[in-house]
């Protein structure tokens, strides 16, 4: 036990180290400090959670679980971003000890060790580790159950089994596609221990069943009575799979309407758009399923088109690109030396080929990594969302390493060269140019520079926009950012400009209705003012 002990004490102050000095790095970046998208969303549900509204008053849109971890946090340590940060630096270092615990159990006690040390590692990894999403949470409680499988598989109990339930209904909570394990886990239980009687085996289904139930049930009952609608998650399934699956999905996220990115409006708009459509109030699980409905209706009428959607999206999960959301691992990089040297011999363009390999050395345990995938894939795909499949592919990834080492000692060659194979074969499909990357990146520099348009920090914030524009001046929701940043900035006619080509690109925009309503307000006083100049500093806002 002492032994075990020693490296898992290594590998969680090696992670700990590195997290803390990938914040050190990053403390000047604006979105440290400054919520943005979901980050702002959640830091406002947990405020309201830990000022009393534990309850709330209508029905889950977005997965519960992280905003209350979010509340625990301020209760018990305070509010403060280096707080916070520091919380979840060492739950991502937990998470490589409960990784080093599961591939130690699946496999032996090196591969325990070198799959620990790569989470510890793995840029990605330290990347969400340091932001305001669920990603960190979602992490710890894939490895924890993963562990706990593999505990169970070593040595099955009812209270290990009980325990992975208790671990999945609180993945669940944190992310809905983790639901796909909840018939997976049964048939595995009911496959793996065929030599044990059917008694025992239908004892261990029921008991993970009621422990699952005893997680999800009181949210659905909560939902039920805030909302009238039974959802033991959340009420955005059929949205998510909506936006995921029509005829203008590309497999990145896109808002249903133009602009409107932010969790706050999602939901409402999911709920006016479905009601405009139907002509009625709808409670959320009606609207959910309007959206789930449309859905399928694309995959029914335009089944080739919907297979070659779900094609991209599959190649798009397994691809070395780390799509960006809110914000971006590659800009990020700018800040932290630590984050921009490991991203240049370690990413998930590394890390699956190293993980099919090591499926070649253990072909029995893939299942739940395709079931996950194929999850992943029935939606839209950000680095986030795909991010789950990382611990599931790090026990493989350093069986890889471990076995290959191990042949090349012995000089055992011919055993090599099937691994060898599919590792390339994977290594092609998983580098392939499938996005054009550079103009993602667009999405961060205007984030960053609305953060220091809101801040009063204009030269900051014309130096984000200006790269933005660089990157992708067809990017409707930068050219508004830039539209309200000259406008700021006494500059009336070229605010004009880019507002009316964000109209161009997103002609029902009403946020560049408005400020374009607005500047041309301003151009008139100033041609009206005496001796006014159009771009005379000091134009009001």
């Amino acid at each position: 036990m002492a032994l075990a002990a020693a490296p898992a004490l290594g590998i969680f102050l090696l992670a700990l180290a590195l997290r803390v000095l990938y914040l050190y790095q990053i403390r000047e970046l604006p979105f440290f400090d400054h919520h943005v998208g979901d980050a702002e969303a959640y830091i406002g549900w947990a405020q309201r959670i830990a000022a009393g509204d534990w309850l709330g008053d209508r029905v889950f849109y977005q997965a519960p679980a992280y905003p209350y971890f979010l509340a625990l946090v301020q209760v018990v340590a305070g509010e403060g971003a280096w707080k916070l940060h520091a919380v979840q630096a060492v739950v991502g270092s937990l998470s490589c000890v409960a990784i080093y615990a599961a591939a130690r159990l699946l496999f032996s006690p090196a591969v325990g060790v070198v799959a620990g040390l790569m989470l510890a590692l793995y840029p990605p990894a330290i990347f969400f580790d340091g932001l305001v999403q669920k990603t960190g949470l979602g992490l710890l409680l894939t490895s924890s159950l993963l562990a706990l499988l593999a505990l169970f598989q070593r040595r099955p109990t009812a209270i290990s089994i009980a325990s992975c339930a208790a671990i999945l209904g609180l993945l669940a909570l944190t992310r809905e596609n983790a639901l796909v394990f909840a018939p997976a886990i049964p048939i595995w239980i009911v496959l793996r221990f065929s030599e044990v009687p059917a008694r025992q085996r239908a004892a261990w289904v029921a008991i993970f069943g009621v422990g699952l139930a005893a997680v999800l049930l009181p949210v659905g009952l909560r939902n039920q009575a805030v909302g009238d609608t039974f959802a033991i998650t959340t009420s955005q399934l059929g949205t998510n799979f909506y936006i995921g699956n029509n005829p203008e999905a590309t497999g990145v996220y896109a808002p249903l309407v133009p602009g409107r990115h932010s969790p706050r409006f999602e939901g409402p708009d999911a709920t006016r758009l479905a009601e405009q459509a139907l002509g009625r109030s709808l409670s959320k699980g009606e609207v959910s399923s309007y959206w789930l409905g449309r859905g399928l209706d694309f995959a029914r009428e335009q089944p080739l088109d919907w297979l070659a959607l779900f094609a991209r999206k599959l190649l798009l999960t397994w691809n070395a690109l780390e799509v960006p959301d809110i914000e971006d691992i590659q800009v990020t990089a700018d800040w932290s030396w630590l984050l921009r040297s490991l991203l240049s011999i370690f990413h998930f363009g590394v890390l699956a080929p190293l993980a099919a390999a090591g499926m070649f050395f253990a072909w029995s345990r893939r299942p739940k990594t395709a079931v996950f995938t194929g999850s992943v894939a029935l939606f839209y795909v950000f680095a986030r969302y795909r991010f789950p499949l990382v611990p599931l592919l790090l026990p493989f990834a350093a069986l890889a390493l471990v076995e290959s080492v191990r042949l090349l000692r012995s000089r055992d060659f011919e055993q090599l060269a099937g691994p060898l194979v599919l590792f390339c074969f994977s290594a092609v499909i998983a580098n392939l140019s499938l996005v054009e990357a550079e103009p993602l990146h667009a999405v961060a520099y205007m984030n960053l520079g609305g953060i220091e348009l809101q801040e009063g920090r204009l030269a900051e914030a014309e130096r984000y926009l200006e790269r933005g524009e660089e990157l992708n001046p067809e990017y409707a929701d930068l050219q508004l950012h830039l539209g309200l940043l000259r406008l700021a900035q006494g500059r009336p006619s070229e605010a004009e400009a880019h507002l009316l080509r964000t109209l161009q690109l997103e002609p029902e925009d009403p946020r560049a209705r408005r400020a374009l309503a607005i500047t041309r307000a301003r151009r008139e006083q100033a041609r009206q003012g005496p001796g006014a100049q159009e771009d005379a500093p000091g134009t009001p806002r």
